[in-house]
């Protein structure tokens, strides 16, 4: 997704666009073939790029849907995501140190290819841990059963085996 900065008026650029899955590249939890995380539809991008002197100044959302399982009870869930995306361009030329910045960038010459940066925001914005649900009761850790589903049968107060001597200790 490359930007001219000359091209850019005093109303700005409007970019809406779709990418396919393949458009993403380089975000390992999003990769085919992924049997924990993948990725369900295309990207729909809605960015406005404004110029203000020597800087761009991009911002908008990106839209897509990822499946993942479910943390504790191993259920499919399917996320809607929209992380936005605000992003500042200046020149190369005119900064002097390195910013450490998640939203500022720099550029060399007039064009801006502000796909890497998209990219970055999506890998960003993938959860660490999906839930189906916030009172999901998960996996019983003796026989496995889903308990959002069915109870079981299991002893429902596991004991430590290494501290079980202490359980017949009579003070």
């Amino acid at each position: 997704m490359i930007v001219r900065v000359s091209d850019i008026n005093e109303n700005g650029v409007h970019i809406e666009t779709f990418e396919n899955s393949e458009w993403l590249v380089n975000v390992p939890e999003l990769s085919k073939g992924d049997r924990n995380t993948k990725l369900t539809s295309g990207f729909d991008i809605d960015l406005q790029v404004n110029k203000v002197l020597r800087e761009v100044a991009v911002s908008g959302n990106v839209q897509f849907s990822i499946e993942a399982p479910c943390s504790r009870c191993l259920q499919t869930v399917k996320l809607d995501l929209k992380p936005e995306v605000n992003l500042v361009l200046t020149p190369k030329e005119s900064t002097g140190e390195e910013d450490d910045d998640l939203n500022h960038e720099t550029y060399v010459g007039d064009e801006v290819d502000i796909s890497g940066y998209i990219r970055e925001q999506i890998a960003m914005s993938l959860p660490f841990k999906v839930v189906c649900t916030e009172d999901c009761k998960g996996l019983c850790s003796s026989c496995g059963i889903n308990l959002n589903n069915e109870n079981c049968e299991c002893e429902s107060q596991r004991i430590d085996p290494r501290l079980a001597v202490l359980k017949n200790l009579k003070i």
